[in-house]
C-alpha cells in the first residue's frame, strides 16, 4: 500500500509540475476577444513577383481587403527595427549577409526581389496601417538577446493601434510581457526540426510548450496541422486562445476552424469567398 501511495504521489507531483510549466496566462479570450475570429494575411498580401512579402505594397493590399496583417521584425546593427522575415537577405535581396549585421542605411539601399519596394521600418509600416486593421507582430531571434523587445516596444506603444506579439523564442515573449504586460502575447510552436534534423532536448522542450512558465502566453500559434496535438489542446482547455499558421487553401482553412480561434493565411481572397 505504501508503494501505491508513493507512486501516486510521484505521479501527482509530476502532473503538477507539468501543468505549472505549461499553464498560459488566464483570461485571454475575455480580454482579447477582438483579436479572435480574424484572418491575418501572412506577411501581407503578396505574390513575390510584383508585390514582395513584408512590403508596404503587400500591407496596403491587406488593408484594402480589410484583413489583419501578420509580419516579422528584426533589430538592425544600429538598433533600428525593420520588417523582414529571414535571418539573411539571400532569398529576398540576393545578399548573403545577416540582417542584424547591417545598419538601417545599408538595408534601405536594397530592393525586395528586384522590385521598387524597399525593406520597410516598423515605423513606416505603422504609419501606413494607422489602426485600419489589427496586427500580429512576430519577434525574430533565436538567442538569449532580447534587445529587439526593448527597441520595438516604445514604437508599438506610441502607435496606439491594435496589435499583439508572438515569437518562437519564449525569452522574447517573456521580455515583452514584462515591458508591456497589457499586450496580448503568444508562443509559436511547431515540430522543431531543421533540414530533417531533430533539435534535440531544446526542440522537445519548445514543441511541448514547457517554457510557457517563462512566457505565460495568451495564445498558442501552431502550424495548422497540429491543432489536436496534446499540449496545444490542453493549453486551449486551460484558457489560451489558439492561432493557426500558415493556411494556404480553402480546405485547410475550413478544417482549422474546428481547432483554432484565429488564422494566419496566404491566398487571402480564396479564404474570403
Amino acid at each position: 500500500m505504501t508503494a501505491v501511495w508513493i507512486v501516486g504521489g510521484t505521479l501527482a507531483a509530476l502532473a503538477g509540475i507539468y501543468l505549472f510549466m505549461l499553464f498560459p496566462r488566464p483570461g485571454a479570450k475575455k480580454k482579447y476577444g477582438a483579436f479572435l475570429g480574424q484572418i491575418y494575411a501572412h506577411r501581407g498580401v503578396f505574390d513575390n513577383e510584383s508585390i514582395p512579402e513584408n512590403s508596404l505594397a503587400a500591407f496596403q493590399e491587406a488593408i484594402r481587403l480589410g484583413v489583419g496583417i501578420e509580419f516579422d521584425i528584426h533589430r538592425t546593427a544600429d538598433g533600428e527595427v525593420v520588417v523582414f522575415h529571414d535571418a539573411t537577405l539571400t532569398r529576398m535581396c540576393g545578399d548573403p549577409r545577416k540582417i542584424t549585421d547591417l545598419t538601417l542605411k545599408e538595408l534601405q539601399t536594397m530592393s525586395l526581389l528586384n522590385t521598387a519596394e524597399k525593406l520597410p521600418t516598423l515605423n513606416e509600416v505603422l504609419d501606413l496601417v494607422r489602426d485600419q486593421v489589427p496586427l500580429v507582430v512576430e519577434l525574430k531571434g533565436e538567442s538569449s538577446d532580447t534587445s529587439l523587445c526593448d527597441a520595438a516596444m516604445p514604437i508599438l506603444e506610441k502607435y496606439g493601434g491594435r496589435y499583439c506579439i508572438e515569437s518562437f523564442n519564449p525569452l522574447l515573449v517573456a521580455r515583452y510581457g514584462k515591458l508591456a504586460p497589457h499586450v496580448m502575447r503568444g508562443v509559436l510552436v511547431t515540430k522543431f526540426k531543421r533540414d530533417g534534423e531533430d533539435r534535440g532536448a531544446l526542440g522537445f522542450v519548445l514543441q511541448n510548450l514547457l517554457l510557457n512558465f517563462l512566457a505565460r502566453p495568451d495564445f498558442i500559434a501552431a502550424r495548422h496541422l497540429y491543432g489536436r496535438y496534446f499540449p496545444i489542446c490542453l493549453c486551449r482547455k486551460l484558457g489560451a486562445a489558439t492561432v493557426a499558421w500558415t493556411i494556404r487553401t480553402r480546405q485547410e482553412y475550413d478544417t482549422a476552424r474546428d481547432d483554432f480561434d484565429a488564422y494566419i493565411v496566404e491566398n487571402v481572397k480564396e479564404m474570403m469567398t
